[in-house]
């Protein structure tokens, strides 16, 4: 997947070099959502606390029929928000994202109003997580995932206001007191309203 991504963000990088390039930039109010926690043992849900997202995209434009196709590259940093449910040890968690994806906007009517759909679709790094284990687990680590979001915007040129669906993949694996290696998943799901400035 990683490869892939790699791949991927360098192609589109030579073909972002030859179109009409524009940047967008904004911050985000993550609402309160969902973290879901699943293995072949147990299957957990958590309600996770309003937070903020700062995002950067670069961007291409192609007239396609009554509008404009937006295509691009994109990064967000999801600043650590915490998880309602505490830990066994009592202790709150916190986590953050660190999404890296590719973009597809398509702007309905150009002009000074101007509707928008949007999706996105890249890879989930971990940048921070924090009492995620009880004090008995030892080694914890995170790595990555799938990352998708899907919204609609509007346009009041340079402003974008968004509404956009985030869904970020991630696996947690450690080793109990028994030395045993043990593995879950995670899914965390947020509505995120944002406010960004294209130009």
């Amino acid at each position: 997947m990683k490869k892939l991504l790699i791949f991927t963000i360098i192609i589109c990088s030579a073909l972002l070099l030859e179109a009409r390039v524009m940047g967008q930039f904004g911050l985000g109010l993550d609402l309160n959502g969902k973290q879901s926690f699943s293995n072949v043992a147990l299957s957990r849900d958590s309600k996770v606390n309003t937070g903020v997202s700062l995002y950067a995209e670069v961007l291409s434009a192609e007239r396609v029929g009554p509008g404009d196709m937006l295509f691009g590259l994109g990064l967000e940093f999801q600043v650590p928000r915490e998880l309602k449910s505490k830990n066994l040890d009592l202790n709150t968690r916190k986590f953050s994202y660190l999404p890296i994806y590719l973009t597809g906007k398509y702007v309905l009517t150009p002009i000074l109003l101007s509707p928008e759909v949007i999706v996105q679709a890249g890879y989930n790094l971990p940048a921070y997580s924090d009492n995620y284990a009880h004090s008995a687990v030892n080694n914890l680590k995170v790595s990555g995932g799938f990352y998708w979001g899907m919204g609609f915007g509007v346009g009041f040129k340079p402003i974008v206001l968004q509404a956009m669906y985030k869904s970020s993949q991630n696996t947690f694996s450690w080793k109990d007191i028994d030395a045993q290696n043990l593995e879950t998943s995670s899914t965390n799901s947020q509505l995120s309203l944002q406010l960004g400035l294209r130009f």
